[in-house]
Formats: structure tokens, C-alpha cells, sequence
């Protein structure tokens, strides 16, 4: 009888908080601040930090799913293998280095700070944030591809290949890599620099555009890409002008 009561007591413990007594003691053990948990979407949301970092054991988030982090999410030197479960969207800082991940898939995709992902086996960034306010390390990898980086980075930009300082993540520093950086950087800046970005930037302001490319014009690295924009009528002798000129020193 004894043994039915805690069952039945266990019972209404699970279905008031969503989370077993495992998953309830990792939050309260980490959280630097308050949880609460949402039934309505299963989701975890802390108002302050979580911080699981430095232990060199976790593996997992223990099967909680985090929404929003309102302060820093810190998991770094451990044995992530992956980030499922983890935050949507955190307010602060957010970082997993020196871990095992290979993929992003789970990390938040809105980050109000820095992102640092370094000192993992990433080979490209896939899943990764959309949005970062500060800086993006991504550095200490095995990338091959910029696939999945994000579309806004608030500061500086990091990996192994380049580096590209505060607004500098944008076409115009793209451009900058593609035309100084190392062959492996080139290569790296070519899965996101592609034509087909090119042409959607093209079409909004061909002139502009010409002007921004002269520089890499006859550039050898930039060949493979030059031959597949499309330009408005007119436009693409201009361009080839202007680069002949960049040439010569004009």
C-alpha cells in the first residue's frame, strides 16, 4: 500500500512539472537564476544564466529542451556530442567550445553576445545562429565550408582562415577575403560568396556592383564565380572595362 501511495504521488509529481526528478535536479544544479518550465510547448526558459561548463562529463542536457535564456548559456569543456535540447534564442553569451560537436544543430539561432563554437570537430556551420550581436569564434575546427554561418555578426568575426574585424561580415568584407586572404581562406569564403549571392546583389544595384568586384575582376580565384553572373544589358562590358582599368593601375 505503502509502495502504490508513492507511485501515485510520483504520478502527479511527473504530470505537474513535465520533467523527471533527474532533469529537475540538472536545472536547479546549473540554472544561475530561475526556471520554468512551459507544458503548453515542453520548453525550459531561464530568467538569468545556465552554467554546466568545465565539468568534462556532460554529454547530454539530460532530455530538457531550453526556449529563452534571458542572461549567458554556458556548456563549454565537455563531452557534447550534440546541442539538441538546447536554447533557442539566448539573450547573453552562448558557448560550447572545447567539446565534440560536429554539427550545430540545436544552438540557438538569436544570440544577443558572442557565439563561440571553437575547439570542436565542425566541419561546417550548419545550424549555427542566424543573428549574433558580438563576436562569432568558430576557430580550432576542421571547417571545409561556411555553409549555416550567420547572416548578421555584431563585431568580429573568427576562424583558423581569416579573421574579419567589427562590420566587417558583410559583402564588402567578403569580398576583402576572397581578394587577400590565403588560398584555404578562399576557399572557405566561396561556399558563401557564391553567384548566386552575387546576382541578387547585382540585380539590386548593378552599377554599385561593379565597382565593388573591379578589384577581383581578373583575379584568378575569382574566375570560377566571374562566369556565372548575370548582368543587365550593358552591364557586363562595363564590368569588364572597369576591371581592365583596375588592371592599369586606373
Amino acid at each position: 500500500m505503502q509502495g502504490m501511495r508513492h507511485l501515485k504521488t510520483y504520478g502527479l509529481f511527473e504530470s505537474k512539472t513535465g520533467l523527471t526528478k533527474s532533469q529537475e535536479n540538472f536545472l536547479n544544479r546549473y540554472t544561475k537564476g530561475t526556471w520554468t518550465y512551459n507544458p503548453s510547448t515542453g520548453l525550459v526558459d531561464v530568467k538569468g544564466g545556465f552554467d554546466c561548463s568545465g565539468g568534462g562529463t556532460i554529454k547530454t542536457f539530460n532530455g530538457v529542451k531550453f526556449g529563452k535564456i534571458s542572461g549567458n548559456f554556458w556548456c563549454s569543456r565537455n563531452k557534447l556530442t550534440t546541442l539538441e535540447g538546447g536554447p533557442q534564442e539566448v539573450g547573453g553569451h552562448f558557448d560550447c567550445d572545447s567539446n565534440q560537436l560536429t554539427i550545430l544543430e540545436g544552438a540557438p539561432q538569436k544570440v544577443g553576445g558572442s557565439f563561440d563554437c571553437s575547439d570542436n570537430e565542425l566541419i561546417s556551420l550548419e545550424g549555427g545562429p542566424q543573428e549574433v550581436g558580438w563576436n562569432f569564434n568558430c576557430s580550432y575546427n576542421q571547417l571545409t565550408s561556411l555553409e549555416g554561418a550567420p547572416q548578421k555578426v555584431g563585431r568580429r568575426f573568427v576562424c583558423d582562415a581569416f579573421r574579419l574585424g567589427g562590420g566587417e561580415w558583410n559583402l564588402k568584407g567578403w569580398l576583402k577575403v576572397l581578394k587577400e586572404g590565403s588560398p584555404e581562406a578562399q576557399k572557405l569564403i566561396h561556399t558563401i560568396l557564391s553567384a548566386d549571392e552575387l546576382n541578387k546583389e547585382i540585380a539590386k544595384d548593378p552599377a554599385g556592383m561593379i565597382m565593388k568586384l573591379k578589384e577581383l575582376w581578373s583575379d584568378e580565384s575569382f574566375k570560377e564565380t566571374r562566369d556565372k553572373l548575370v548582368w543587365p544589358k550593358g552591364y557586363e562590358e562595363e564590368a569588364d572595362l572597369v576591371g581592365d582599368l583596375d588592371d592599369v593601375g586606373f
